[in-house]
């Protein structure tokens, strides 16, 4: 038979981790329909991938994009991502998620996805099924999973309170879960150190992962440390370190109701919690040996993007706007901030400001903020508190000393080496501000510099934990491997050549040796550049 397209003599890299090995595939109504020996296939049409690879397309198990999916024109904001070989996002992470909504909770969940955001939405649905179908019918560039957001939930049933679910709002907070999953959501986020989800207890945790186990599906979290010390755990300088305390709570949570727990962005900041990357990653092997479900994931960059609230404890972040402005509370807090800096190695020339979240702010994106009180004319601490005050904690910064600084990162080759690591980008992309490198250069940095360059894994192995380990975590079908009969969801790159080329004053740079990326079938994006505005991708519901 002749199919449709016909990609020739490429060495194919399936996604499951085994040797890689050259063959034809045949691609007809968007599906691999056919593995063959070079030369055996016949097509319409014949992309030659003659020395270069041929794998799956990348799945960045965590994205900010849920906001952007709505938007009409999106395939523009999303480019870049597509340019560096992802076909699927998994979005509705760190307990951020546009549904289920009501008319009451959408303020509220607007103004917590303010950093995602590029455009304001009309939120004609209310319930998850309801915006899965909403993203179906408008069409999609890329293939989309979507969790329902922790803090979502909360907001739609007790808005942005601090105070404990009562048992009826802990029985409504189960049933819109059960429901979000039952519609098609894979699972639960959650934000631990964004409000609300900052003001979740254990008790709370466990009824919802009940839940979430009882229903299959998976729960992704962002922790309450990252760093050594923190403002979560008390007493302060006792005890095991916070970042650890974080995971083994987690670990906890998943082993005692036999959740399958995703533990997001596995990070270590600042320069002196560095040491205890061998430690967490130790209590994970021990929870996983237990029989506990769980992996982790992370991104290749020693910077993260954040909102300019994630450095302020729950104490301030219980309603905000007032206690921001409180003298009392800056005079503790001031104190507080000068200990942590001290004790994590955490500089405020480590903290740049991507988009300020208010016009009078615009002139100080891209400047760190040792930079911004100079041109303020204030104090380093003082200059934070204005940026925080002004954008109403929406300003978005970007953070250094992430498990290392830039070539002294061997707490994150630790991490990224490890097996139970998915590849993620964690990027907030949109047209307001300056970028995060991971939006344009994550997968190729992960195969170019990690894997070709310093050799801390195969690239079968690299492809192996950008396509089927995600995959498998969060329950997606037919994504993730090379398998006749699946999708055509491929990423043709030379691995000789393949490269992230953004650096510190250019985080926007497209990479090399991207050479075809696919989606359902067609050729989407060559050569680092969006080639079709054609929306190909499919909306992933979980059954």
């Amino acid at each position: 038979m002749e199919f449709d397209l016909v990609i020739a003599r490429g060495t194919v890299i399936d996604g499951s981790g085994q040797p890689r090995y050259v063959a034809d595939l045949g691609i007809q109504n968007g599906k691999v329909e056919a593995i063959a020996a070079p030369g055996a296939l016949r097509g319409g049409r014949t992309l030659d991938a003659g020395g270069l690879a041929v794998a799956p397309g990348f799945i960045d198990v965590h994205s900010h994009i849920d906001w952007l999916l709505p938007l009409p024109d999106h395939e523009d904001i999303l480019a870049p991502m597509v340019a560096q070989g992802i076909t699927t996002v998994v979005a509705g992470n760190c307990g951020h998620s546009p549904a289920p909504v009501t008319d009451a909770s959408i303020p509220l969940v607007e103004h917590a996805a303010e950093i995602l955001k590029d455009g304001d939405l009309a939120y004609p649905w209310r319930s998850m099924g309801e915006f899965l179908s909403a993203l179906e019918g408008r069409g999609l560039l890329v293939n989309a999973a979507l969790l329902v957001g922790h803090g979502t939930l909360r907001q739609a049933v007790m808005g942005n309170s601090a105070a404990a679910p009562s048992p009826g709002q802990m029985d409504a907070l189960c049933a819109l879960t059960r429901a979000s999953l039952r519609e098609g959501a894979f699972g639960l986020s959650a934000g631990l150190a964004y409000t609300p989800g900052v003001f979740a207890r254990r008790d709370e945790l466990l009824t919802l992962l009940r839940t979430v186990a009882d229903e299959g599906g998976v729960f992704t979290v962002h922790g309450r440390a990252y760093t050594w010390v923190s403002p979560f755990y008390r007493p302060l300088l006792l005890g095991p370190p916070h970042n650890l305390r974080s995971v083994r709570e987690l670990l906890g949570l998943a082993e005692e109701t036999r959740a399958r727990i995703q533990l997001s962005h596995q990070i270590f900041i600042g320069r002196r919690t560095w040491p205890t990357a061998p430690w967490v990653l130790r209590a994970i092997e021990r929870a996983v040996d237990r029989g506990v479900d769980a992996a982790f994931d992370a991104f290749p960059y020693t910077v993260g993007n954040t909102t300019v609230n994630a450095l302020f404890p729950d104490w301030v972040l219980d309603d905000f706007r007032a206690r921001i402005a409180d003298p009392a509370v800056l005079r503790r807090l001031r104190r507080e901030f000068a200990a942590f800096r001290l004790l994590l190695g955490l500089d405020y020339a480590d903290i740049r400001l991507l988009w300020g979240g208010a016009p009078e702010l615009e002139a100080l994106e891209g400047l760190d903020f040792r930079e911004i009180a100079g041109r303020l004319r204030s104090s380093e601490f003082d200059a934070y508190v204005r940026v925080a005050r002004v954008s109403d904690g929406k300003a978005r910064v970007l953070l250094n000393t992430y498990s290392g600084v830039d070539a002294q990162d061997e707490p994150l080759r630790a991490v990224l080496s490890h097996p139970l690591c998915a590849f993620e980008t964690d990027a907030i992309l949109t047209r307001r501000g300056r970028h995060n490198p991971a939006s344009f250069g994550t997968f190729p940095r992960v195969l170019g510099h990690y894997s070709r360059d310093l050799g801390l894994f195969r690239l079968e192995e690299a492809v192996r934990r950008m396509t089927s380990l995600p995959a498998e975590r969060i329950g997606l079908r037919d994504v993730g491997r090379i398998v006749p009969g699946r999708w055509a969801d491929l990423v043709v790159f030379d691995p000789a050549t393949v490269a992230d080329n953004t650096t510190p004053g250019r985080a926007d740079a497209p990479p090399s040796g991207i050479r075809a990326v696919l989606i359902t079938g067609e050729v989407v994006a060559q050569d680092g550049a969006l080639t079709s505005r054609t929306r190909q991708g499919r909306l992933l519901r979980r059954s």
